[in-house]
């Protein structure tokens, strides 16, 4: 079992410190810096007074893509399911018929 780690994250010139393992390591800090990255952008390019509204535009732009994309293997997993279903009634009627 390895041993925790202790970092500090700073987001939004806040720090956060952490336990993590150390195998975790990279990614809190690329996730650390991607969000301080998208801060930057929309307190950029939109007019946001409030560190808060830059959070929360923040939290919409990296979770959408995670849910798109469980939306589409959803979407899959069924197709996959109507195709494994007509196969499946295609060999019954194959076997019915011998």
């Amino acid at each position: 079992m390895s041993k925790k780690l202790r970092i500090t994250l700073k987001i939004a010139d806040r720090s956060y410190p952490l336990r993590i393992l150390p195998e975790q390591e990279q990614a809190y800090r690329e996730a650390a810096e991607r969000i301080n990255k998208q801060i930057a952008y929309f307190e950029q390019y939109f007019p946001i007074k409030d560190r808060q509204d830059s959070l929360a535009m923040c939290a919409i732009s990296l979770a959408t893509p995670l849910f798109q994309e469980s939306l589409a293997d959803e979407n899959q997993k069924e197709k996959n399911i109507e195709r494994l279903e007509k196969i499946h009634q295609t060999l019954v009627e194959i076997s019915n018929n011998r």
